[in-house]
């Protein structure tokens, strides 16, 4: 059986929270798929050892019966597909992104299908089949657009509820990656006999390199202890209130403490402003975040809604305490404040910063918790779906 892997997020300028989730699969998809000491869970039936003449490299397919490829808008950069670089074959529309993708929400230029081949989409942007028997999976990681609408600006709003009709109507599998996000699209009318939970990893950070967060830190003239924040700026994120919360801590307390929050520009980014205290750090490696993690005295996330929250885990498992929101991926080893109430942010960095005990405990809890969430789990429950849905 085979899996076409729709990857067009890493088609994207910034890749986002959507790009670290496929890229990470990718990645431990090729470890699954070179090491055939990994247990899938999948009896295959098949001998899949020297003997029988199955070469246990890219063109062996992933053990489980399972081969895997990609799909995606073609490359419109010049020079090598990054895709190619994960060791799977890549296939592609003939539509550079973002054109692939406007062709693709009208149901056109969908790729062919083999028999018995899926499509599994890692967001809803993927192509849609008209064939009347359904071999789509799509990833949802939550359902913000509906939740929390004002965090969206209107074409935001209608575009993912048009894909996510869509992909009610069609019948589609749905993956999703916390229950809470399960409970929300059953809620929304989702079947549950259409739904699997499969939660991301923590493993995806690079090592950290040390000298390029120095220098970053000299550059943006950070000279004392910071906390740090992770995430696109945009309204879901909630930054005005953590700014405005890190004020009223700064006004109490007489520690020189700084706040750095590395991402991207979203849409209405406008919000904040760099001071001498706040910096902005931007988009940075994940080499450079790992070194802010490993410097930073604590991490403060805040967003108003959040399907699962990839910085909390970052943060577990660089042995940092977090203060969060009440968000699936804060649960049991965060301090948990009120996202609406910057005194209440307030108080929670003024804990993660003196509260020893409390420091210790987050950090011993998240760091075990980390452990248990790994890509490699995640990629295997993924080939477990893939082959239990080609049976059917």
């Amino acid at each position: 059986m085979k899996t076409l892997l729709v990857t067009e997020q890493l088609r994207r300028k910034i890749p986002g929270g959507i790009g670290t989730y496929t890229r990470s699969i990718l990645e431990s998809l090729a470890k699954v798929q070179v090491d055939p000491s990994v247990d899938t869970g999948v009896d295959t039936g098949v001998d899949t050892g020297v003997d029988a003449g199955v070469d246990a490299g890219v063109d062996a397919g992933v053990d489980a019966g399972v081969e895997v490829e990609l799909f995606a808008s073609r490359n419109g950069e010049g020079g090598p597909d990054p895709l190619m670089g994960f060791g799977f074959p890549v296939r592609t529309s003939r539509l550079p992104h973002p054109l692939a993708q406007r062709a693709w929400d009208r149901g056109l230029d969908p790729p062919k299908l083999e028999p018995g081949e899926l499509l599994h989409s890692f967001s809803m942007g993927g192509p849609r089949l008209k064939s009347k028997a359904n071999r789509s999976i799509f990833t949802i990681y939550d359902t913000a657009w509906i939740e929390v609408p004002e965090t969206f600006p209107k074409r935001g709003r209608a575009w993912h509820a048009g894909a996510f009709e869509h992909i009610r109507k069609s019948g589609s599998h749905v993956v999703t990656i916390s229950e809470r996000s399960l409970t929300s699209l059953v809620n929304e009318g989702i079947d549950p006999e259409q739904l699997t939970l499969i939660p991301p990893g923590s493993d995806h950070l690079s090592v950290a390199d040390k000298g390029a967060t120095e220098a970053l830190l000299a550059e943006l003239g950070v000279e004392s202890a910071f906390i740090l924040s992770v995430s696109t700026l945009e309204p879901r994120k909630n930054l005005k209130r953590l700014v405005e919360g890190f004020r009223r801590f700064r006004a109490l307390n007489a520690e020189p403490i700084d706040l750095v929050v590395v991402g991207p520009k979203g849409w209405n980014d406008s919000e904040i402003d760099p001071t001498p205290d706040v910096h902005l750090a931007g988009l940075v490696p994940s080499s450079v975040l790992a070194g802010l993690l490993t410097k930073a005295t604590s991490l403060v996330y805040v967003p108003i809604y959040e399907g699962f929250g990839l910085p909390v885990l970052e943060a577990n498992v660089s042995c940092v305490p977090v203060v969060a929101s009440d968000i699936p991926a804060s649960e049991g080893c965060a301090l948990i404040v009120d996202p609406l109430d910057p005194d209440s942010i307030a108080h929670g960095i003024e804990r993660s910063i003196f509260d020893t005990r409390l420091r210790s405990e987050l950090v011993t809890c998240g760091l075990l918790r980390a452990s248990e969430m790994t890509w490699e789990r995640s990629a295997v429950e993924h080939l477990n779906l893939w082959k239990k849905l080609a049976d059917r």
